[in-house]
């Protein structure tokens, strides 16, 4: 195998093209990313700062504790009144700290 095979040396099949593998798509523009990262920067900082929170479920249900734990599927949830719960992320409707108005009123 020569240099110009490998594709990294100066006679590469991409050298000096624009468009290559560089992950454009039609229009020149890139689509936004699937996650910003919000979420997990969200939950880290709650769950380091041992935030009291209030988690409301898709049926209704309110879930209030600490944040222990939380990875892409699910958050643990640490209560003082009942068991620690695992939730699924799917089944969250909105959460936020607690005494902190949900609807960003005053």
């Amino acid at each position: 195998m020569s240099g110009n095979d490998r594709g990294g040396g100066r006679g590469g099949r991409h050298h000096g093209r624009g468009g290559g593998d560089r992950g454009q798509h039609q229009g020149g523009r890139m689509p936004p990313p699937d996650a910003t990262g919000a979420e997990a920067n969200y939950l880290l900082k709650n769950k380091e700062s041992r935030t009291p929170m209030v988690v409301h479920l898709i049926d209704g249900e309110i879930v209030r504790g600490i944040i222990e734990y939380y990875d892409r599927e699910m958050v643990k949830i640490n209560r003082d009144e009942g068991p620690n719960l695992f939730i699924r992320k799917a089944t969250i409707r909105y959460m936020h700290k607690e005494g902190e108005d949900p609807q960003g009123s005053s």
